[in-house]
């Protein structure tokens, strides 16, 4: 496809540090500030969001950043690795030297972003984050640890995994200009400026990744022959369905677990915030902010050229088919 970077070319702007993500940032958290916009968060999508106060949603919006960045280190840290290391020894692939270096590149600079994220939410919360505990919101429940060991188990033969690696790196990328192009909050003031200065460092890698996303679906999915791709296809909208439906064990409850715990004088609201996030799975405003083709438009024109994704919109709400 037309719209994917040559590797070789990919490799030389790997190799340019204007064009790479740099990790040793001026990590000074101003507290007094939100982390990300507020249409980011879930409880936004909720009647109780409004009813908080002041303080309570700024608390909560900044859980809700560490939140994001822990996301984005567990796909870094417990999917990129055991979805790409399996197809480099595919033997087309292998024999590709351009393109296995980009991913092999991919690999390492992944592992810089969960250092640099952890760093952050360290520098924000040093508390819920002492040295040698980098995660809170992202401890893995069984569905999830049982979905990546299958997605490393068949990502030799069947990677339908990668189409989710490419819509969340390209996720990140939207946020991280969203947070550029509107740091004022639409209640909260601005967005801490170190927070932000890490998500644009961490945008230039991924615009490169996810143009190796694109290579390796050409390569893996898309070389299948048709029952594969089928089956491709049926794994990724049925992997959707845990990703997309929220329970009292996910991680937008326990950010609010943990605003009650900052803020006891909650605690008699916290059932109802439960309930309004767990009420989310059913909501298409909120579905529709998590996949939609204005923060992944390379993602979604993927999903467009791929006949076996044609009802992809009954599992991903905001999917519009075109």
């Amino acid at each position: 496809m037309k719209q994917w970077l040559a590797a070789e070319h990919i490799n030389r702007l790997a190799a340019d540090p204007v064009h790479c993500t740099r990790t040793k940032l001026n990590l000074e958290i101003d507290s007094r500030r939100p982390f990300v916009p507020e249409d980011y968060t879930q409880l936004y999508y909720t009647p109780v969001y409004a009813s908080l106060s002041f303080e309570h949603r700024l608390r909560y919006n900044q859980l809700f950043g560490l939140r994001i960045n822990e996301y984005i280190m567990m796909l870094e840290a417990d999917l990129v690795e055991r979805l790409v290391t399996p197809l480099l020894r595919r033997p087309h692939i292998a024999a590709d030297l351009a393109l296995a270096q980009a991913m092999t590149t991919m690999i390492e600079e992944e592992r810089r972003h969960f250092s640099g994220f952890a760093a952050l939410n360290r520098a924000c919360r040093p508390d819920l984050y002492p040295l040698g505990k980098d995660r809170l919101f992202s401890c893995l429940p069984g569905w999830t640890k049982a979905m990546f060991w299958i997605v490393g188990a068949l990502a030799g033969r069947l990677s339908f995994a990668l189409w989710y690696l490419m819509a969340m790196e390209e996720s990140s990328m939207a946020l991280a200009r969203d947070m550029s192009r509107r740091p004022e909050t639409e209640t909260l003031g601005l967005l801490d400026p170190a927070f932000v200065a890490v998500h644009r460092e961490h945008m230039k890698d991924e615009s490169r990744h996810l143009h190796i996303d694109g290579r390796m679906i050409e390569s893996s999915i898309g070389s299948g022959i048709r029952a594969e791709r089928v089956l491709n296809a049926w794994l990724f909208q049925s992997m959707l369905r845990g990703i997309t439906r929220l329970t009292r064990s996910g991680s937008g409850v326990m950010v609010i677990h943990q605003l009650v715990r900052d803020m006891p004088e909650l605690a008699s609201r916290e059932e109802e915030m439960v309930q309004a996030v767990l009420k989310l799975t059913n909501c298409r405003p909120f579905q529709e902010s998590l996949f939609n083709r204005r923060i992944m438009p390379k993602t979604f024109s993927v999903f467009d050229d791929t006949p076996e994704l044609a009802r992809l919109g009954e599992k991903m709400i905001g999917y519009d088919r075109r």
